[in-house]
């Protein structure tokens, strides 16, 4: 369910506050378990989950992947800042397992695949052939009627033919065993993987939930289940990785650029002596008014570079040829009496 809200000017809370009201209502309708978020503008891959990080295990043993996954996500939510943690297991399906007595089926001239086949043309709404009139072609789909497929005890009216052309009940050389399985086996690639999702409490940082999703996986997962990020926690993490270069690389920029106008390898430094204090004074800016440091955040950082390094070079320019500087002001003009 999609809900537009109204426009801000006309609403008092924001799109996340208004999630914070909505929730605990929701929890209180009995029958359901709602999820509630607020999705981003930009839609950066990953799945359409309950929730809107998501973190997938992958695995050869698809068994091993199904036990652990529970725990993992149990950890997960018990760690504070973290709420609407889910995954997409669902393995508790409804399923009739059709385990065939061999040994009775061969007497009887049946074979497995007679039995496989059977199954198929009744439920796989296969395509045996094509109608092809003047206007128009006419698929031909082999399936049972739908009064046949409300139940498994519909799977005792199912006959299978054998070698000698006779008809033998389903029942007479299988056993019909109700069971429970997944829903659907979701993969990553070639491998089966559960995917876990989780919503973020306000005022807690991406960066911290990504570092104590990673710490439990490390305590909690074996070795032969490979994990990552999907979607935007995924984004964020790759760029969290190169945003930190690129700083680096933009100041030795800078550096080299300055060098070269001064042709000093004092004054560069001089110009970029402020930068230290300008980050200092931005981190706590965002402290201050209790702002996660996002992408957003970090290309301000970099903005902020910028417009120190021209205060810097202004103040420089000053200092080196204040004579200059001087000549440059215009002068009053006076008048005798």
């Amino acid at each position: 369910m999609f809900v537009r809200l109204r426009p801000r000017e006309e609403r008092k809370l924001s799109a996340d506050e208004f999630i914070q009201v909505l929730r605990p209502r929701l929890a209180q309708v009995p029958g359901i378990r709602a999820y509630v978020q607020n999705p981003p503008p930009i839609q950066v891959g990953g799945l359409l989950t309950k929730s809107l990080y998501q973190y997938t295990l992958q695995g050869p043993d698809i068994e091993e992947l199904y036990r652990t996954a529970p725990r993992l996500a149990d950890r997960v939510r018990e760690l504070p800042g973290f709420q609407d943690v889910t995954t997409d297991l669902q393995i508790k399906n409804p399923q009739i397992s059709v385990q065939i007595d061999r040994n009775k089926a061969s007497t009887l001239g049946i074979s497995a695949n007679q039995i496989e086949a059977a199954l198929a043309n009744s439920y796989a709404a296969q395509q045996v052939s094509t109608i092809y009139a003047p206007n128009n072609q006419y698929q031909v789909i082999l399936e049972m009627g739908e009064e046949y497929q409300r139940g498994a005890t519909d799977l005792s009216l199912l006959y299978v033919r054998s070698d000698a052309g006779e008809l033998v009940p389903l029942e007479a050389v299988a056993r019909l065993v109700p069971q429970t399985g997944p829903l659907s086996v979701n993969h990553a690639g070639q491998l089966p993987a559960v995917t876990v999702s989780f919503n973020l409490k306000p005022g807690f940082a991406l960066g911290d939930a990504v570092a104590a999703v990673e710490q439990v996986a490390r305590e909690v997962l074996p070795d032969t289940i490979s994990t990552s990020f999907q979607g935007t926690a995924q984004a964020f993490q790759s760029s969290l990785k190169n945003l930190y270069v690129l700083l680096i690389l933009a100041i030795m920029v800078i550096y080299m650029v300055l060098g070269i106008l001064y042709e000093s390898f004092i004054h560069p430094l001089t110009i970029l002596s402020a930068l230290p204090f300008a980050g200092f004074g931005a981190l706590l800016t965002l402290l201050l008014f209790k702002v996660e440091l996002s992408l957003y955040a970090f290309v301000g950082i970099i903005m902020l570079v910028g417009l120190v390094k021209k205060n810097g070079i202004m103040m420089v320019d000053f200092a080196i040829e204040p004579s200059v500087a001087a000549r440059r002001r215009p002068r009053r003009s006076t008048k005798r009496a």
